[in-house]
């Protein structure tokens, strides 16, 4: 195991060289529970506009029923019934698909793994063969064999039925928006109204006939679902999501194998290579020759974007999604340095899990993407700058990096560079990202780092490229770090290190409503409470700053202004904090 560098330590950040304001801290304003998403307050319709999703959306679909309102359930199911909606995947495994997966000696990578592993599993599925196996079956039918992560996926590529309709069409997963959570709903109600908000002005500055177009027609979304390792899965999904949340949405089908190679006749063959997924093509056939016509028609895609009135990537790798915009690291595609100039623009573009971590860099600074790791390697081991391996890649003997997925990784140079004002991680809460992203920002001496929570959305509305107006919606928060005044050094017992500590950091909590304007740090905030007191600091948000796995937070002895929401749940600014790291 890597053991990281003590370089990040005794290093002192760079002290503010300017005053901030007083906070302008809330007036009386009336409590919204966070169920209810609050209309946004921003008016602009000009300057870029970022809107940065948590991930793990509930949304109401025929895959994920459990994520609909209660209330709705029954409803949903009904209409999952009627239009015959893919509940789940099925497999099953045929001689011709047996043998397609014989043919592949190099499977699995390792030697060990094909000499001890193969034979029994080609064994086992020959007992399975011509018999359809719905998900839970399936893959029970493999826990003896401690599969890992790649080497199940391409089963599951390989003997995936595809579901038909009687038309002969594929069916799909479907969304009903009327069974999601109201507050879910109004999220994205809410990105693509100002969508449609800020085409009517664009449009107005032409003339009034453009302006009258713009104002009876649906802003047209544009879906990049290069983020996923099958960037076909959720491509309907998304689509119907945003058609009815209230906008025209179209897919623009970039992916690794597509920008890298940019063979439309080897297409299926090379997302094997880059994604690890096998004959796709086959299991989403209209979806394969969409792509197909825009692979032999780049024009189509560019004027996809050059019609976009908003734009959305989804959740899953953002290393992917880098692939996709970029041919060689640094160097983004014609088609990205568009996307750059349409979100520059005005044209508001989201993004979700993977879609909002991508959004990190500063075309100037050096703002880093995080690009993975978990909290607990990354407070022990640090920060490298290293690039994912591709999915399969030992299968296909293209593996670049020999670091262990579980180590916290990023791009230098970031990734979009869209969202200049920090570094961008999200599931943040739910899966106790604080270390992981504080983690980075030391070692890689950046002063702002912003997690997003699940079912949550940061807007941000830039004034320039270091400042903007931020506004909070959805179930949780946004967690602010400022670390511009950090000190970091190694703890040591003789040559022996025990683990290292960290002062001089604050940190700030949003929740749904709240609002702030941040120019390098908070400069004015206005907190949705019913009540604004000075509290300790000890007491603010204590089951965040925890003792937990050798993590030691300490509060700054004094006071904060903060309040605590009805579900528990602390919005503050700027609490000053250390934090001490035990190695054993």
């Amino acid at each position: 195991m890597p053991t990281g560098s003590d370089v990040m330590f005794n290093q002192t950040k760079n002290q503010r060289l300017f005053l901030r304001p007083q906070l302008l801290l809330p007036l009386a304003l009336c409590f919204a529970a966070y169920v209810q998403a609050i209309e946004p307050t921003t008016n602009s319709v000009t300057g870029k506009e970022l809107w940065l999703f948590g991930g793990g959306e509930p949304i109401c679909s025929s895959v994920e029923i459990t994520r609909c309102a209660p209330d709705k359930q029954l409803a949903a199911d009904a209409y999952f019934s009627q239009q015959h909606a893919v509940r789940e995947k099925h497999f099953r495994p045929e001689p011709q698909t047996l043998n397609e997966l014989t043919a592949l000696t190099a499977w699995p990578a390792s030697n060990a793994r094909q000499q001890q592993v193969k034979p029994e599993l080609l064994t086992q599925l020959q007992q399975m063969l011509n018999k359809s196996w719905p998900e839970d079956s399936w893959y029970s039918q493999f826990k003896a064999f401690d599969l890992s992560d790649d080497e199940q996926n391409l089963l599951d590529d390989i003997f995936e039925q595809r579901p038909v309709l009687q038309d002969g069409s594929t069916a799909q997963v479907k969304v009903y928006f009327d069974g999601t959570e109201l507050y879910v709903q109004q999220m994205f109600q809410h990105f693509i109204q100002s969508a449609k908000n800020r085409a009517i002005a664009r449009a107005k500055q032409l003339n009034a006939a453009a302006a009258q177009q713009a104002l009876t027609q649906k802003p047209t979304l544009v879906l990049i679902t290069a983020s996923s390792n099958s960037s076909m899965d959720w491509v309907d999904y998304y689509l119907q999501l945003f058609n009815a949340a209230g906008a025209n949405a179209v897919w623009l089908p970039i992916e690794p194998a597509l920008v890298q190679e940019g063979n439309c006749e080897t297409l299926d063959q090379d997302r094997f290579r880059w994604n690890g997924q096998y004959k796709r093509a086959a299991r989403y056939p209209e979806l394969a020759a969409y792509q197909q016509k825009m692979c032999r028609e780049p024009a189509l895609m560019t004027q996809l974007l050059e019609q976009a009135d908003a734009i959305f990537i989804n959740g899953g790798d953002q290393s992917h999604t880098m692939r996709s915009l970029q041919k060689k690291p640094g160097e983004f595609t014609e088609l990205a340095q568009l996307l750059h100039q349409r979100i520059n623009a005005g044209v508001p573009l989201a993004g979700s899990s993977a879609g909002t971590a991508v959004q990190s860099g500063h075309p100037v600074k050096n703002f880093p993407m995080i690009s993975g790791g978990q909290t607990s390697k990354a407070l022990r081991y640090g920060a490298y700058a290293d690039e994912p391996n591709a999915p399969l890649c030992q299968f296909h003997q293209s593996c670049s990096s020999k670091l262990d997925s579980s180590l916290l990784t990023y791009r230098v140079a970031g990734g979009l560079q869209s969202f200049t004002l920090g570094v961008t991680d999200t599931h943040f809460r739910e899966r106790n990202r604080e270390g992981r992203l504080l983690r980075l920002l030391i070692d890689t001496n950046t002063n702002f780092g912003f997690g997003m929570d699940e079912a949550t959305a940061l807007r941000a509305n830039f004034t320039t490229p270091d400042s903007a107006q931020l506004q909070v919606e959805g179930r949780g928060g946004v967690w602010i770090a400022d670390v511009s005044a950090a000190k970091a050094k190694a703890r040591k017992l003789g040559d022996k290190t025990l683990g290292w500590a960290a002062t001089g950091m604050t940190f700030s909590r949003l929740l749904a409503g709240d609002t702030a304007y941040f120019q390098n740090g908070i400069q004015q905030a206005t907190l949705q409470c019913d009540a604004l007191a000075l509290v300790d600091n000890n007491l603010v948000a204590a089951d965040t700053y925890n003792k937990t796995d050798g993590r030691v937070w300490q509060a700054k002895p004094g006071t904060v202004e903060a309040c605590k929401r009805a579900d528990g749940r602390w919005r503050y600014l700027n609490l000053p904090m250390s934090l001490q790291v035990n190695y054993e």
